[in-house]
């Protein structure tokens, strides 16, 4: 996951876009319950026009996961979900944040399998977004835009720069809490639970990261079987370069595996200078 500066995605989206979103959001204000929840469900004409600036901000990747695939549409996805949850049914509301359903600070790009209810082989289970929004420390949900400070959200927020950095990735893929971070409590859950929750786990990316990392030791070995030839370590340390470069698929894993070969002093130069 890297970090994605929101307000500098919007200041560099047409007017006219914005516009039409606010528009919307300040009719939002005046309609019934009902009418909220119907505007809200067949809102995605209104929103689909930013989607490209969105994807403009990571050449198409999913904020959450770093994936980018030609083959599926991406999402523009709500982080506070858009729609009214009981649970059970009907009684208790649990959260409902229809006011922020057309609020561009509240979108983010996202890939299927992130935003989605899917089957998560790993876990035996169902994982992906959905309408899941779970708070920690038993802070409630806000019902306007004022009480959203309080709130804490689990799930990690790709437009949160310190949230970002609590993940890091084993060489088969896996996401895990930065070591960094072991001692908070709190940290470990919120990156346990959006493993599930956002899919950050799902075998299919872990099997790319795998292959990320296995392309990172090729690169490693090559450039410590070639320290006389600078042809070859130029070359290299391209490669290097160019795999952590934020506009790649999975760049932060790609850090991160860098990162473990740090010890030798080309790679900790390569490093310095990213």
């Amino acid at each position: 996951m890297r970090y994605i500066d929101l307000d500098s995605v919007l200041d560099s989206s047409p007017d006219e876009v914005l516009y039409e979103l606010k528009l919307v959001n300040y009719s939002m204000i005046a309609l019934s319950d009902d009418d909220k929840i119907a505007r809200a469900s067949t809102g995605n004409a209104i929103w689909r026009p930013i989607k490209a600036y969105l994807e403009q901000a990571s050449k198409r990747k999913c904020w959450y996961t770093e994936s980018k695939n030609a083959g599926c549409l991406n999402d523009v996805e709500h982080f506070r979900p858009k729609g009214k949850i009981h649970k059970p049914k009907k009684e208790p509301l649990i959260h409902w944040y229809w006011f922020l359903a057309f609020n561009p600070m509240n979108y983010r790009l996202s890939c299927q399998f992130a935003n989605r209810l899917n089957h998560n082989e790993l876990y035996g289970k169902s994982g992906g977004k959905g309408n899941h929004f779970p708070l920690l420390n038993g802070t409630t949900h806000s019902t306007d835009l004022t009480g959203l400070a309080q709130e804490e959200p689990i799930l990690l927020d790709p437009c949160v720069k310190s949230d970002t950095e609590l993940l890091e990735f084993l060489p088969d893929g896996r996401p895990v809490l930065s070591p960094k971070f072991n001692h908070d409590p709190d940290a470990k859950n919120r990156v346990e639970q959006s493993k599930l929750l956002l899919n950050l786990d799902f075998p299919t990316f872990n099997e790319d990261r795998e292959e990320l990392y296995n392309r990172v030791k090729e690169l490693v070995q090559d450039g410590d079987d070639n320290q006389g030839n600078a042809a070859v370590m130029r070359m290299v340390e391209r490669d290097l370069r160019k795999l952590m470069n934020k506009d790649s698929e999975y760049s932060k894993a790609a850090e991160c595996y860098v990162r473990g070969f740090r010890n030798k002093d080309w790679v900790e130069a390569i490093i310095l200078s990213i």
